[in-house]
């Protein structure tokens, strides 16, 4: 499970966290947990508020993580277990 982590880590350290819109882990059984920033919050409050999201994530039952920027540029992580 630590791995589906890892690489949801390894692609947001990709990323400038200033620049993410929002993030949605999707579990096997079709329920969702959504993260949404406000452009107005710094570095810091988003920081705080993803690491907390992402200690909530059920990674175990983890089937896809999806990044969307500001952008609207939209990444997609999809695990098969």
């Amino acid at each position: 499970m630590m791995l589906k982590r890892s690489w949801v880590d390894g692609v947001l350290s990709l990323l400038d966290i200033e620049d993410i819109e929002k993030l949605k882990a999707e579990y096997y059984n079709g329920d969702e947990s959504k993260l949404s920033f406000d452009e107005s919050q710094n570095e810091a409050e988003r920081v705080a508020m993803l690491a907390e999201w992402l200690d909530s994530i059920k990674w175990k039952f983890l089937k896809e993580f999806k990044i969307e920027l500001y952008d609207g540029t939209k990444y997609k992580i999809k695990f098969c277990d």
